[in-house]
């Protein structure tokens, strides 16, 4: 085996014993990033020019090899984080090839051109792409390395190679768009066999939107409802109702308000602890059921009248 250093988040290496501190939640994703720079450079993202952070999650070089036995041994999943220079696919597929075949392997991705993603079909199960942006003006402003037309060109054509939601899209909640904007992006991805995966912008120290503030929780919430209502077939955007650009329930709508509506949303096992917030303020994204404060929720999407 060629010697190889991957970067390991810190949830995963307090999992398996590499860093000291204590779990909130039994992580069930071993989350992965490759080495090297970035030459993306999103503007809401420090990975370009920190190598050693993502959001706000820190992350640790390891020697793959090292790794292995305890990944294999931990964990349900294993998502490795890509980072856009030459040879990512190759990297990506020499990285995928050092696992045994008991452990299902995601990949999280942003290319160009997706020329040549086809040779990791057979060796990842699950392909995530960064739209992240629910509007054209909004993505040319904060992702100039890529093409709008050419990511969602991209996303449809790597799905038929996959299969119908194999492929994961990540969206980023709070970079200026409406709540119908998110929304009708949800239903036109999840048309073609793409599963839209809801995160909230995270403001980062270090990058030019630093001073940006978090999405307000009550809409965030309303987009994890209209999610969970469109990926499970209840409801389509064409038939919901929207008023200056916020969705509106009826009670029928509400009915449907559970603990997993709430939760991390994407490949399976799919956790990605405390990416969004702090464990000590806001939970955007719950890692599990049973973190979910379903009462407090229930209350204020429908006492406050968040519909």
């Amino acid at each position: 085996m060629i010697v190889m250093n991957v970067l390991l988040s810190l949830g995963s290496a307090v999992k398996i014993g590499y860093k000291k501190g204590t779990a909130l939640h039994e992580q069930k994703t071993c989350y992965l990033m490759m080495d090297g720079e970035c030459n993306a450079g999103c503007l809401y993202c420090i990975r370009a020019t920190n190598k050693n952070k993502l959001s706000r999650i820190p992350w640790y070089s390891y020697d793959l090899e090292e790794l292995i036995p305890n990944i294999e041994s931990k964990f349900e999943r294993i998502c490795i984080q890509s980072v856009n220079h030459n040879n990512l696919v190759s990297e990506i597929k020499e990285i995928i090839s050092n696992f045994s075949n008991s452990i299902p392997i995601s990949v999280s991705i942003s290319l160009k051109d997706y020329k040549g993603i086809e040779k990791l079909y057979g060796h990842a199960d699950k392909i995530g792409i960064g739209l992240d942006c629910a509007r054209k003006d909004i993505f040319e402003k904060v992702k100039p390395y890529y093409k709008w037309d050419k990511t969602w060109e991209s996303l449809e054509k790597v799905s038929e190679i996959f299969g119908d939601y194999n492929v994961i899209c990540h969206l980023i909640c709070g970079l200026g768009e409406a709540e119908q904007d998110m929304i009708s992006t949800f239903q036109k991805l999840f048309n073609f066999g793409v599963y839209p995966s809801l995160f909230s912008f995270t403001p980062i120290k270090g990058t030019k939107y630093e001073k940006s503030h978090q999405p307000n929780i009550e809409s965030y919430r309303r987009l994890q409802l209209a999610h969970y209502l469109i990926t499970s077939n209840i409801r389509t955007y064409e038939d919901m109702t929207f008023q200056g650009g916020k969705v509106l329930f009826d009670n029928h709508d509400l009915s449907y308000i559970r603990e997993e509506v709430f939760i991390t949303r994407g490949c399976p096992s799919c956790d990605r602890p405390f990416y969004n917030e702090s464990p000590k303020g806001t939970i955007y994204n719950y890692p599990n059921q049973k973190m979910v404060d379903l009462i407090e929720i229930k209350t204020n999407m429908i006492n406050h009248k968040i519909y």
